[in-house]
């Protein structure tokens, strides 16, 4: 499985950014008011952060043989730290447009306010993306094959 890598987290950031403006510039020119979720969508980002990162834990764990994880577990853990970490970016992004907008429009305001929360919700789901992918990572294989073996000078 590949690891995360920024250039395609900066992708899903600047392709979330772009979608957040344009739905920005439709919603100012019907009178609408801007995409900024609301500070509820944090409990469920703050859950989705602790479940990736209690199951990151766990496949640590069992990896030093403190506990018993699935392989299978193990992989599908990692895939949603990927996915999470994703999520993140694409949520980091589609507040970052109306924060650096709004912001040098109105200055602080409570909109701005709501969308650098968000932006920085989607920074850490990340972030907590990247440590979870560290954590699911196997400990290198002993691929000695004289350990059975006697040597002799």
């Amino acid at each position: 499985m590949s690891k995360l890598k920024a250039t395609s987290l900066l992708w899903c950031l600047l392709a979330g950014s772009a979608a957040s403006w344009l739905l920005l510039r439709l919603f100012e020119s019907t009178g609408r008011l801007s995409p900024v979720l609301d500070y509820t969508a944090l409990y469920s980002l703050g859950a989705v952060c602790a479940v990736v990162l209690f199951l990151g834990i766990r496949v640590k764990l069992s990896t030093l043989g403190k506990g018993h994880f699935e392989p299978i577990a193990a992989a599908r853990t990692l895939v949603l730290a990927q996915a999470a970490a994703y999520a993140g970016a694409a949520i980091a992004g589609w507040h970052l447009a109306p924060l650096l907008i709004l912001w040098t429009a109105t200055g602080f305001s409570p909109t701005v306010t709501r969308a650098l929360v968000l932006f920085g919700a989607g920074l850490a789901m990340v972030a907590i993306g990247y440590i979870v992918q560290h954590l699911c990572k196997l400990p290198p294989e002993d691929t000695d094959d004289s350990t059975n073996s006697v040597v002799t000078e």
